[in-house]
């Protein structure tokens, strides 16, 4: 009797250590940006398109990694980016920036666009 009562005892032991360990804070591994972009006179820069690049040289030659049309508020969101810095544009403008996204953390950033291509419809 005592030995099947060692063994149920080391079962349950053993069982709740797993159940346990499930327990665990998960740590985040990606974060989120999210993008406004404003034309001078403050309206927003609504349904034109915005481009993500890792790098200025990226951005420079074109080579995005995510891109998407802004609201009518003039936002958007990139979901699930790993912890780096990102650089973006916004489709028919010269002006561009950069930011840092952290794991776990949504941040959020205001794009100013002053300076129209010469192509582009926006003026």
């Amino acid at each position: 009797m005592k030995r099947s009562f060692t063994v149920f005892l080391a079962f349950m032991l053993i069982s709740g250590s797993f159940f346990l360990s499930s327990c665990k804070e998960k740590t985040a591994t990606t974060g989120s940006l999210a993008i406004t972009a404003l034309i001078k006179d403050g309206g927003p820069a609504a349904n034109v398109q915005l481009f993500l690049a890792a790098s200025r040289e990226d951005l420079d030659n074109k080579n995005y990694m995510k891109s998407g049309y802004t609201n009518g508020a003039g936002s958007i969101i990139f979901r699930e980016l790993p912890s780096a810095y990102y650089w973006y544009r916004v489709d028919g403008w010269d002006d561009y920036g950069a930011a840092e996204v952290f794991n776990g953390t949504d941040m959020s950033v205001i794009l100013w666009l002053n300076t129209p291509s010469p192509s582009s419809p926006l003026k």
